[in-house]
């Protein structure tokens, strides 16, 4: 076909996203499985599944979520993993009939050398030239709030928080914390062994009781879900154990908002107060953006509200991005 091909890439831990020039949108959750013996081979018909075709088929495979935090992991088994991942995205979206395609990735606010050169070898041979910036700052893009924002981009392996200020983010502009979406359901899912004693349950029982009926604030609801104590099935209320532990996430989301203000410019610190938002798949937390306010009201008036559609912003301001940067700031990797 020729010509070139623009995209952006949310490489997430919990899940991924694509958003190409040509109209592309596509989501699917970052997991690879291998079969395990040939019986599994034989019986699944390919050797690598993906998504939802791996997790419903996990019993006979080999689970790897490649992207932990968002990066690839630095051994080889994970590596090639996120390989055949991110080589899995990106053909869905028919790369393969451009000359060129050019890519804007996202990552979390600080990532080490290494694992940018683990994001590069991932995606050598795929893309003609690439650009990385952070997360939080692709979000900005996509909702055009660049000049004097904290922007919250909470998925499910960290939590990246920014200041934006009308330029690319630099180090001292930008947190990572460890509490965001996964951090949530072990919260929880240790609170439900602890008041449930013998239940038998597994972290993504865990996530999708809480993606389904997560909320904080307000009065405690019921929340009836059917899991095993010791093989015997059993209907339980979970609905107090999910609003504490979406509480601990807001409470943590409000203490490094307020770090991230308070380092900045002290002129534009009332600007900062008043356009904060919160995106990633955290976000639809039911309550959530009341629920911060509240723990940084102390620090004067302020405004917390979520995006819209959070789990494509990353993606949509990344193929913004790249369609509109010059070719000098994009990095060959061909």
């Amino acid at each position: 076909m020729g010509d070139r091909l623009y995209i952006g890439i949310d490489l997430g831990t919990f899940q991924s996203t694509i958003a190409t020039s040509k109209g592309d949108l596509h989501t699917i959750e970052t997991v690879v499985g291998t079969p395990k013996d040939p019986v599994a081979r034989n019986m699944l018909g390919r050797d690598t599944l993906f998504g939802e075709d791996a997790l419903k088929n996990r019993l006979a495979c080999d689970i790897y979520r490649p992207l932990a935090a968002g990066v690839a992991q630095d051994d080889s088994e994970h590596l090639n993993a996120a390989k055949d991942f991110v080589t899995h995205l990106i053909d869905s979206v028919g790369c393969d009939e451009y000359d060129e395609v050019y890519g804007v990735i996202c990552s979390p606010s600080h990532i080490s050398f290494t694992d940018k050169t683990n994001l590069v070898s991932i995606l050598r041979g795929k893309l003609t030239a690439i650009m990385v910036v952070s997360e939080p700052f692709a979000v900005a893009f996509a909702i055009q709030e660049l000049m004097g924002s904290i922007i919250v981009d909470s998925g499910a392996g960290t939590t990246d928080i920014a200041r934006i200020v009308g330029r690319f983010p630099e180090d001292d502009d930008q947190i990572t914390i460890a509490e965001a979406g996964d951090w949530v359901d072990l919260s929880l899912m240790s609170s439900i062994e602890k008041k449930y004693t013998g239940a038998q349950i597994t972290k993504d029982m865990v996530r999708r009781w809480k993606e389904k009926s997560s909320y904080v604030g307000g009065d405690v609801k019921e929340v009836l879900v059917e899991l095993s104590v010791e093989g015997k099935s059993q209907t339980v209320d979970v609905g107090d154990l999910i609003e504490t532990a979406c509480d601990g996430l807001a409470q943590h989301l409000g203490s490094a908002i307020k770090t991230i203000i308070s380092g900045g410019d002290p002129e534009y610190q009332p600007l900062f107060r008043k356009n904060i938002y919160l995106a990633g798949g955290s976000s639809k937390i039911k309550g959530l953006a009341k629920k911060v306010t509240e723990y940084i009201s102390d620090i004067g008036e302020v405004s917390v509200s979520a995006v819209k559609k959070p789990e494509h912003k990353v993606a949509e301001g990344a193929l913004a991005l790249a369609e509109s940067m010059p070719d000098e700031e994009y990095t060959s990797i061909v």
